[in-house]
């Protein structure tokens, strides 16, 4: 296999994380776009359903319908045990995440009668679940469903809304996912080619400077970093 390379992210992306304006489409384009729309739409229902689903019988069976169980992180079903740890291996491709979602979901469904909980999607439902609180989720549930929020501006709200009880988001921290946040950031930042670019630019001494400055932080903290794996 030849070496990777830097795959620069689609300019789409980056427009609608920043609130860019819409593309201007041709007549011909429109028609795509509206089956592209049905067609994911339709890909977002069946993944709802597969997903409530697993979670209602990972509740019935694993847990026999007890949701305190369900929802303890310290549980030590074996079954459950053994899932989690096979999960996102070659006998389970699911991954650990989309495995405590469809179960935690599964449980706040069974304990949150409430109908802003209940037909609030699947995606914004996994959004609200670090508020772990029936009556916080009930009440962020209605204040989504009132407001009509989307998946970014939910997620928002709920990390305002953890601030405000002292408890900023933190984002779970394994070996695995750190080598590859290190590698992204490797392979954004380029090699050879990017020094190359870099040395053809025109740029002024504060300019220069705020790059150095930067790039002198990053050093530091990957020196720091290693120093704390090769303990």
């Amino acid at each position: 296999m030849g070496t990777s390379k830097h795959v620069e992210r689609p300019s789409a992306l980056v427009r609608a994380e920043h609130g860019g304006a819409p593309a201007h489409l041709t007549g011909a384009e429109q028609k795509v776009l509206a089956e592209a729309l049905r067609r994911g739409e339709d890909l977002r229902e069946e993944l709802q359903t597969k997903t409530l689903e697993y979670g209602r019988w990972l509740l019935e069976e694993v847990f026999e319908g007890d949701t305190t169980a369900a929802l303890d992180d310290r549980s030590q079903n074996p079954v459950w045990q053994e899932l989690v740890r096979r999960a996102g291996g070659p006998t389970l491709g699911v991954n650990r995440h989309l495995l405590y979602v469809a179960l935690r979901i599964a449980a706040n469904d069974h304990r949150i009668n409430a109908l802003a909980w209940r037909t609030l999607d699947v995606g914004r439902k996994e959004l609200l679940l670090p508020l772990r609180d029936e009556r916080l989720l009930l009440a962020a549930a209605r204040h989504v469903s009132d407001m009509n929020l989307s998946q970014s501006k939910t997620q928002d709200y709920v990390t305002g809304l953890l601030a405000e009880q002292g408890k900023p988001r933190r984002v779970r921290l394994t070996p695995r996912t750190f080598a590859s946040r290190v590698k992204r950031l490797r392979v954004g930042l380029g090699g050879a080619a990017t020094a190359r670019r870099l040395q053809g630019l025109a740029m002024e001494t504060a300019e220069r400077r705020a790059v150095v400055v930067e790039l002198e932080g990053l050093r530091d903290a990957i020196h720091k970093i290693l120093q704390a794996v090769r303990r």
